[in-house]
């Protein structure tokens, strides 16, 4: 296969390569170059927001019943397993481990841009540019650690802001990552250089 093929193959979402750039065409350089990152960013906001506990505001609904998210849970499952089959992209061990990455990143990014990087933000900031701050951020991390086109950067961006305006008028966040969670499995149902 050429390389102008598995770059069309692989990098559907992705920036042209500059010359000292790469594109991201494997799970390893996903989880390094995006799961790493946005778990120490997410660490990071923990403990500069430990003495606050904002998320405990937002996940009352989760402890106090959990059989829905649950249900929920289960549900996504599968309908990524029978979405997984119909487009004959296989199970297991690299699909499962994609969908348990998704939900991986769905909670931490969740959890950094909707929760403790607005809460920051907002000692300075008026609430709703915070948010609008906060998005922003978020989708310049797609820019740079997932190498992302600025189109697909924008429909992040937008699509931020509508989780944002989910977990204000919810204020649940189990909710808010089962939805992102979903999300992203339709639009990357599948690992980059998977099938």
């Amino acid at each position: 296969m050429t390389e102008d093929v598995k770059t069309q193959r692989h990098g559907r979402l992705q920036r042209a390569r500059s010359i000292d750039g790469v594109h991201v065409n494997s799970f390893v350089q996903v989880l390094y170059r995006h799961g790493l990152v946005m778990g120490i960013v997410s660490m990071t906001l923990l403990l500069l927001s430990a003495a606050e506990n904002p998320m405990q505001h937002y996940t009352i609904g989760l402890f106090s019943n959990p059989q829905p998210y649950l249900l929920a849970t289960v549900a996504i499952v599968i309908f990524c397993v029978f979405y997984s089959h119909l487009r004959r992209m296989g199970y297991f061990p690299m699909q499962g481990f994609w969908l348990s990455y998704l939900l991986y990143i769905s909670i931490v990014e969740e959890l950094t841009f909707r929760v403790l990087l607005p809460n920051i933000l907002s000692i300075s900031l008026q609430s709703t540019a915070a948010v609008v701050l906060s998005n922003i951020i978020f989708a310049g991390f797609h820019y740079y650690t997932l190498r992302w086109k600025l189109i697909n950067c924008l429909a992040v961006f937008f699509a931020g802001l509508g989780l944002s305006r989910l977990l204000n008028n919810t204020e649940d966040l189990a909710l808010v990552v089962l939805v992102h969670w979903l999300v992203t499995f339709i639009n990357t149902p599948t690992w980059p250089g998977g099938r």
